[in-house]
């Protein structure tokens, strides 16, 4: 791939969105996690990055998503977003340190979280 770019990201990278993230998808060791990351990041290209803390945070939340694949998560923030790269990296930014600091996988502080209101687990948790 290297040479069908001739070694320069900015080739890659101005190739249309399904394609390069097929391409990246397509290079061993890079998975749908680490396309959209290099997708959203690298390329300012709109791509929503889905990780465990996303997730985690999604399911505490009671969100409903259509199945439990990555892309069923993903859709479910690309389908009420407006596209917006700047925005959904800062988003992105914002719910892994909220799960990182608040809603962590083991001993949340739910009593301290901004979300409790929204949140059933977190309700449950502190009753």
């Amino acid at each position: 791939m290297v040479e069908e770019f001739d070694g320069n990201d900015a080739n890659l990278f101005a190739i249309e969105l399904p394609e390069l993230r097929e391409k990246l998808l397509s290079i061993y060791g890079i998975g749908e996690e680490t396309a959209d990351d290099i997708i959203l990041y690298a390329a300012n290209k709109p791509s929503f990055v889905m990780d465990a803390y996303t997730r985690r945070l999604v399911d505490r939340l009671g969100w409903k998503v259509d199945g439990n694949k990555y892309t069923d998560y993903q859709r479910l923030f690309e389908s009420r977003l407006k596209s917006d790269v700047e925005m959904w990296g800062e988003f992105h930014a914002q719910l892994d340190a909220q799960a990182a600091r608040v809603c962590m996988k083991r001993n949340p502080l739910c009593a301290e979280c901004v979300l409790l209101d929204l949140c059933p687990t977190g309700q449950k948790n502190i009753s």
